[in-house]
Parts: C-alpha cells; sequence; structure tokens
C-alpha cells in the first residue's frame, strides 16, 4: 500500500512538471538563454539578437529583440513594440514578466536601449514614415516610456546592415552617449528615400545637450560602411568593441580613436569565431555574441532548439595603440579634448590653477623684496613714518605692541585712540574705516608695497566685531622706525 501511495505521488509530481514545462510558452533555447543570464548576478551586457528567439510573440510585431542585462536583472526589449520584459524564475520555471503599460507599437523598430545608472534609456527607431531622432526612459513609476527634453533631435536607427552606430559610458559622474550618423529624408514625403550626415554626436546626460563632434573619417566609414555586416557589438567601460569581416576593432569615442586588437589577440579571437560557426554548412545556425564582465561569449542557435557556446576571456591589454586613426576629423579637436578633461577633472584643475597662482605671487613678492636693496628700503619707510601725523603714529605704536604680544586691537581701544568713543556707532565706523585707508595708502605709496600695513579680522568671540593688527611682513621694519 505504501509502494503504492509513493507511485502515485511521483505520477502525479512528474506531470505536474510536465505541465508547467508545457504551460510555459518560451521555447527550449529561449530558456536556456534566460537561464544562463540569470546564473550570473553581478556583470552587465547589452546585445540584440534576432526574431529566431520570438520568446512567445509573433514575429511580425518586432524586429529582433535588445536584451538588456544590469546586474541580477535581464530585461527583453521587443524592438518596434516598446514593450519591456523582465526575466524572473518562479517555481524552478524561467518567464517573461511585463513590466511596461505601453499601448502603442510600431514607431521604434531598429532602436536600441542601454542602461545608464538605474535607469534604462532608448535611442532612435523608424517607423510611422519618420526617422527618431528623440531619447527617452523607461519610467517605473508610470511604467511607460518618458520623453527626455534635450536641445535637439539626432535621427538615427540601427538596422542589419547599419552604418550608424552607439556607445554609451556611465562609469563617471558625467555620463556620455555617443552616436555615429544621423539620417533623414531629403526628399519627404515626395520619396522616402534617406540620407546620411556622416557625423559623430555626444549626448551628455548631466546637460542633456546634444554637440557635435565631427565628421567621420573616410577609414572609419570603410568599416562602418553599409555593405559590412557588423556583428560582436561590446559596450566595455570607455570602449566599443566590434568584429568585422573577422577583424577585431576597438572604439574610444572620447579620445576619438580607433583601432584593432594586436595580431596575437585578435588570432586568438578569430580561431574561436571560425571554430564555433565555420562548421555551419546548410548556413542555418544563427550566431551572436555578448560579454559578461572579461569572458566573451560566443552563442550559437542549432535547428533543434538547442544552444551551445564557446568561451573565452577578452584582454583588454591588447589592443595595437601604435596603429590607429581619428573616428571624425574636427578642426577643434583640441579644444573638446580640452573641454572634456576639465570636465572630468575640474577639481584637481582648479586646485592646480590656486597652487600655480600661489606660488606665483610668493615667488613675485620675494623676488621683489629682494632686488630693493636695504638702504632704500630704509629711506622708504622712513618717508612714509614722516608722511603720517600723531594720532597715526599712536595707532601703529598700539597695534605694534598688541602684535609683541599675539594680540589685536579692539576696536574700543581704536575708537578712544581717535576720539570717537563718545560717537554713535555709524561714525566710529566710519572714523576708523578713513583713518587705516589713509595709514595704508600712504604706506604703499611711499614703500612701493603690494600688502597693507594694518590689516583687520573678525573677533573670534563676536562676529560682528572686528579687530586691527600690523602686517606680519612689516613688523621688522615697523620696530626700526619706533625704536629709533
Amino acid at each position: 500500500m505504501k509502494n503504492f501511495l509513493f507511485i502515485l505521488l511521483f505520477v502525479n509530481s512528474t506531470s505536474s512538471l510536465f505541465a508547467q514545462k508545457e504551460s510555459n510558452p518560451l521555447k527550449r533555447h529561449e530558456v536556456q538563454l534566460l537561464s544562463f543570464l540569470l546564473d550570473d548576478s553581478v556583470n552587465n551586457t547589452n546585445f540584440t539578437i534576432n526574431n529566431s528567439f520570438s520568446f512567445g510573440m509573433g514575429n511580425d510585431l518586432f524586429t529582433g529583440s535588445n536584451v538588456i542585462k544590469k546586474g541580477k536583472d535581464v530585461y527583453l526589449q521587443p524592438l518596434g513594440t516598446g514593450r519591456l520584459y523582465k526575466a524572473v524564475k518562479d517555481k524552478g520555471m524561467v518567464k517573461l514578466d511585463r513590466v511596461d503599460l505601453t499601448t502603442h507599437s510600431g514607431s521604434n523598430f531598429y532602436t536600441q536601449n542601454f542602461f545608464v545608472k538605474d535607469t534604462l534609456y532608448q535611442i532612435g527607431g523608424l517607423g510611422f514614415w519618420q526617422i527618431r531622432g528623440i531619447l527617452t526612459y523607461y519610467s517605473p513609476q508610470t511604467r511607460q516610456w518618458e520623453l527626455i527634453q534635450t536641445n535637439k533631435t539626432v535621427p538615427t536607427y540601427f538596422d542589419d546592415q547599419r552604418d550608424a552606430t552607439f556607445h554609451f559610458i556611465d562609469n563617471r559622474k558625467d555620463p556620455k552617449l555617443y552616436v555615429t550618423n544621423s539620417y533623414y529624408y531629403p526628399n519627404y514625403p515626395y520619396s522616402f528615400d534617406i540620407a546620411s550626415t556622416d557625423s559623430c554626436y555626444i549626448y551628455d546626460f548631466n546637460t542633456r545637450a546634444w554637440n557635435t563632434l565631427g565628421k567621420l573619417n573616410p577609414d572609419f566609414k570603410k568599416i562602418f560602411g553599409s555593405n559590412h555586416s557588423r556583428e560582436m557589438e561590446l559596450h566595455i567601460n570607455n570602449l566599443y568593441i566590434f568584429q568585422s569581416q573577422l577583424e577585431f576593432y576597438w572604439v574610444n569615442f572620447e579620445a576619438n580613436t580607433i583601432g584593432k586588437f594586436n595580431v596575437q589577440e585578435n588570432n586568438k579571437l578569430r580561431e574561436t569565431w571560425l571554430s564555433t560557426y565555420n562548421n555551419d554548412k546548410r548556413g542555418i545556425e544563427v550566431g551572436f555574441q555578448f560579454n559578461l564582465g572579461s569572458d566573451l561569449y560566443f552563442m550559437k542557435l542549432h535547428d533543434n532548439d538547442s544552444l551551445s557556446w564557446t568561451k573565452t576571456t577578452l584582454n583588454l591589454k591588447g589592443l595595437d595603440l601604435k596603429n590607429t586613426s581619428q573616428v571624425y576629423a574636427n578642426k577643434n579637436f583640441f579644444i573638446e579634448s580640452i573641454t572634456n578633461f576639465y570636465s572630468q577633472y575640474k577639481y584637481g584643475f582648479f586646485i592646480g590653477i590656486l597652487f600655480i597662482l600661489l606660488a606665483i605671487t610668493l615667488r613675485s613678492t620675494f623676488f621683489k623684496r629682494e632686488k630693493i636693496p636695504k638702504e632704500v628700503v630704509a629711506i622708504f619707510y622712513q618717508n612714509f613714518f614722516n608722511a603720517i601725523n600723531i594720532v597715526e603714529k599712536e595707532l601703529i605704536e598700539i597695534l605694534y605692541n598688541s602684535n609683541l604680544k599675539g594680540e589685536e586691537v579692539s576696536t574700543k581701544t581704536i575708537n578712544k585712540i581717535i576720539g570717537v568713543q563718545q560717537k554713535d556707532t555709524l561714525t566710529q565706523n566710519k572714523s576708523r574705516s578713513d583713518y587705516f585707508i589713509k595709514i595704508n595708502q600712504k604706506f604703499k605709496m611711499a614703500t612701493q608695497s603690494t600688502e597693507p600695513l594694518v590689516v583687520k579680522n573678525r573677533d573670534k568671540i563676536d562676529k560682528r566685531q572686528y579687530n586691527y593688527g600690523l602686517n606680519n611682513l612689516y613688523i621688522h621694519e615697523i620696530e626700526k622706525l619706533l625704536k629709533d
């Protein structure tokens, strides 16, 4: 009886498991891919796959899908729908939960999605007889794609044979987005022929402003021309990495530089590519690539809906830095480089400038004082002392004696010396100010000094009050005057 119950429970649980698997609209290779990505909870990646991965939706709804991974979260955006799905594992079964409330579709075919910090953005697209030049972001609050207000539009899209591309840098305080090429209809609506601007653009997420960096260089356009179908497009920090005609390239948009990997690294990647994809004699297998950290995966979908892959390590030290060219031609490239450097290191820049100014001031003061003979300096100070009246001399003497004690003279003492202790506060303030302005003016004219003789500082206890003292630079000379 116990054996019978055990068999019955086993059959029921097995039947439930099969029923659960059959109720999942995802195909085996789709579950395999999403499970593979969900097992990694640390790395980010971003890639596009074609309609061999339909994820339970009609293929006529979209032109491929963007897979966007941010740490442990994996999102799917069928291009052309505006829909956004999040991959989750529920009781061991992988499924897609729709997280958006998009109603309309069809305006964002061949768009691109990417994360900057914790926000999912979308750039470009094609549909409804227009080329999208707007930038949108997904709002978890409204569950809609919201428009970002920018200074202008950059119409572009990214189809299979595209000569436009994009790259984002978000590992910095001032994230940037780079787009090569913008498109327009020169004879719209008479004709839907598309023309290209052949320019490189940069978007600053902090200022929400687009700027044109310059015209694309011919060498760059040859690589990215419409006759070249590119694969393996990776976004790793400040580098955009891709493969074209089994040559592996890297682009640093910020440095305006494009180059290849060195021979050793390029051969390694080429051999991995050929060993993975070159045995498809019938041409029915589907290949795509992405990275998780420094691990690069060459994925292959077989005709039996199974997924296999080859993994290699992407060595970013294998860049050929000697044979490079510019991405765009910009007459103001030097100015752009200085501007980018300033925006990234502005605080250090300010500190450096202040340090230089301080050093120049100290140096000029030191050499200026050294150039004047001591005999001449003594004459200058004596001329100053002869030019001031009795009250001004008394003020200087009081300030000097207080300096010897490490003290400052209070306004009450100053008021008594200049005879305004019985006056109103406004008169007292003006009288003190007039006396010390005259002393400093006479001192500068007589001695050719740049610094004032009398200085004032706020009282440490009562910040509303000022105390007075002599500038330490001139104590030695003033001491000689008072003792002579």
